[in-house]
């Protein structure tokens, strides 16, 4: 069914191409094509894998940004246009790169061009960065795979998403969240000096990025080592100010090594951000019962 899908609307779109006077119309048939005409619709969810396994996105009409890069690409690649697939953080997308035109096409928003400028205010990608770059098959492929392995990890196949992460990270050595998604599978599973490792191999390649530098403070918190813990974990604030469970995580540490009064501190900026947070305001509670009866104590 695959082959004989894709083999009917790369002839649909042999004759688009053919009739393009240049390449901007080359990137308007396939957005005519598939979206308008065949009807192919974005759908945001990455824990169904029927949004980005080829065969599922074809019978539905329906895939999330995986999934339909997959489906331009399989489509380019036998018609010899130049697309190429880009990511950036939990994200992806199709960039058309000829000789004259470079055009990405963002499925999220119908297709639309986006230029490079707005995907960096978006995803908060700075100038440097391994994120936002035309990528290779194989590179591509391994984000597939590094997908895939996540799907496996969320139904707690942590041995089969780790094969899968390997795979991803030989394909693609480069994509930071590969090493991220392995340790955190590695920290599910105890591994924790395994783990440890794969956090700062994927902040080797993306300093900032906050998640892996969040789980990185735990660990060293784990291990009794405070000052690292927390110089991490600050970091992973100044990156995401935004974020209580980041500023929670900072709290704890402060509250592990018996800086109680900055750890109070954190977590009340915490509880501001989410209110509604049971978690965050029992540990509150609990630092402010600890530094009472510190003080209580103390005489």
């Amino acid at each position: 069914m695959v082959k004989r899908e894709i083999q009917r609307l790369a002839e649909r779109l042999r004759a688009e191409v053919r009739r393009a006077v240049d390449e901007g119309q080359v990137v308007d048939a396939f957005r005519r094509v598939l979206l308008d005409e065949e009807g192919f619709i974005y759908d945001k969810s990455p824990s169904d894998p029927g949004n980005y396994l080829l065969e599922t996105v074809l019978a539905r009409k329906k895939g999330n940004c995986l999934g339909l890069s997959m489906l331009y690409l399989s489509l380019a690649d036998r018609l010899g246009i130049p697309f190429r697939g880009v990511y950036v953080p939990s994200h992806c997308f199709v960039r058309y790169e000829g000789n004259d035109v470079r055009v990405n096409v963002e499925f999220a928003d119908g297709g639309t061009p986006w230029e490079d400028a707005r995907y960096r205010r978006e995803f908060r990608i700075p100038l440097v960065s391994p994120y936002l770059h035309s990528l290779t098959p194989t590179e591509m492929l391994g984000v597939f795979l590094k997908t895939l392995g996540a799907g496996y990890s969320r139904k707690g196949r942590e041995e089969d998403a780790l094969r899968l992460y390997d795979e991803a990270g030989r394909l693609y050595p480069g994509l930071p969240d590969v090493h991220y998604n392995a340790g955190v599978s590695l920290q599910k599973l105890g591994r924790l000096d395994e783990a440890a490792g794969k956090y700062r191999r994927a902040l080797d390649l993306d300093p900032e990025m906050a998640a892996a530098r969040e789980n990185l403070s735990i660990l060293l918190a784990g291990k009794g080592r405070y000052e690292e813990a927390i110089a991490e974990a600050r970091r992973a604030v100044e990156l995401e100010p935004w974020n209580a469970s980041t500023r929670g995580n900072l709290a704890a540490a402060y509250c592990g090594c018996g800086r109680l009064d900055e750890g109070i501190r954190e977590y009340r900026a915490a509880v501001e951000i989410d209110p509604g947070n049971r978690r965050l305001q029992s540990e509150l509670e609990r630092a402010y019962f600890s530094l009472g009866s510190r003080r209580e104590a103390h005489p």
